[in-house]
């Protein structure tokens, strides 16, 4: 119980501070440091700020988690790069 209190406070801590204009980085999500974020970890970071809903986490959790349930660095990295692409594409900007 006391591991997932603390694991819970250090996803709410990472969330915290990207609220606050960092940019949320793999190890901030990937609270245990075990080299794969897990749903509990996914979703706790996506609800900490209240924007999403924890079944809407757990929907996107398993979109990009896909087969194996779990995302991996190179997982998140090509989250970032379609998220960019994504926002480029919205905003006409083609410079990426």
């Amino acid at each position: 119980m006391i591991r997932v209190t603390l694991i819970s406070a250090a996803a709410l801590a990472g969330a915290m501070g990207a609220s606050a204009g960092e940019k949320m980085t793999f190890a901030d999500v990937d609270t245990n440091a075990d080299g794969v974020i897990s749903a509990s970890e996914f979703i706790a970071h996506k609800t900490a700020d209240g924007k999403y809903t924890e079944a809407e986490a757990a929907e996107k959790f398993e979109e990009k988690a896909g087969q194996d349930g779990q995302i991996t660095e190179a997982d998140w990295e090509a989250m970032k790069a379609e998220y960019k692409a994504d926002k480029a594409e919205k905003s006409g900007d083609q410079n990426w």
